[in-house]
């Protein structure tokens, strides 16, 4: 297997990970799991995970005093929020809905990147900013009504979810993605153990099924969906990487209709084909 094909294989493998996020999430909430209390366990396990791969390839790199306040702040308010109001969405709207309107972050990337002056406008982005918020707005439509605040709360996680990878991409370069994720991750996991005490929410005597799919989303929706997906970026790039990571919403969308019975509507899938091809267009339009 050429290196190549072993690179794709990799970002695919994190895509469908990732994609099972959700889904995961849901059986966990069924056995009575909070939000809270699984983010913390979450981001704390898959930290170890990582913190242990990073010893045993000797990838382990201790950053600048600059560079460690930065990921504080990713992790510990960025991080921790965009995870939060995912997560939370969740609970009022179906999974397929959540998956597309939090892939309307790569327009809202370049949306923000264009403001900034780090991109040039052309006539392919300003489509495909286009077709985003008008995929947003079909999908979002059919349900508003019904649950405003899950569709809310999906939203506010991929503007977070914005403001974390363009603070990231400009100030983080120096850092493997492995190392940043290690020390974000550990990050949102003090936050969620800070926000847990204060709160008086922490509460983990869980049954087995509970811990089954917590420790499904810690070990395979993000530790192995992180590293794999770094891994797979080197040999292939960024913009192959971005494409078949839209394989993530896709599975998401299956997994939810196969477990849940989630159905979109015919207007819904219009709305979600024309923000995965904005998606591919954004990043097809970038060198």
């Amino acid at each position: 297997m050429n290196n190549q094909w072993r690179g794709c294989i990799l970002v695919l493998v994190s895509a469908i990970s990732f994609g099972f996020l959700p889904i995961f999430a849901r059986f966990a909430y069924s056995y009575g799991v909070k939000v809270q209390e699984l983010l913390l366990i979450r981001f704390l396990l898959a930290s170890i995970i990582i913190g242990v791969f990073l010893h045993l390839t000797r990838k382990a790199r201790t950053p600048s005093r600059n560079q460690f306040l930065i990921l504080l702040a990713l992790g510990g308010f960025g991080y921790f929020l965009q995870s939060y109001l995912y997560f939370t969405s969740l609970l009022y709207i179906p999974v397929s809905v959540v998956a597309l309107v939090l892939y309307t972050y790569p327009a809202f990337v370049t949306a923000c990147s264009l403001a900034l002056g780090w991109e040039k406008v052309s006539i392919s982005l300003a489509i495909s900013l286009f077709a985003a918020l008008a995929g947003l707005t079909l999908i979002a439509k059919p349900i508003f009504n019904l649950a405003a605040i899950g569709l809310l709360m999906v939203l506010g996680a991929a503007i977070t979810y914005t403001g974390y990878i363009l603070v990231s991409s400009r100030i983080l370069r120096e850092l493997s993605g492995e190392v940043a994720s290690f020390y974000v991750m550990l990050s949102a996991s003090l936050s969620f153990g800070i926000a847990s005490l204060l709160t008086g929410k922490l509460y983990i005597a869980w049954n087995l099924e509970a811990w089954f799919w917590v420790i499904m989303i810690s070990v395979i929706s993000t530790a192995l969906a992180a590293t794999t997906f770094f891994q797979g970026l080197r040999v292939i790039g960024p913009s192959r990487a971005s494409i078949l990571s839209l394989t993530e919403p896709i599975t998401s969308i299956i997994a939810s209709f196969i477990f849940f019975k989630e159905v979109l509507t015919p207007i819904q899938w219009v709305g979600g084909l024309l923000i995965l091809s904005a998606a591919i267009a954004v990043t097809l339009s970038k060198p």
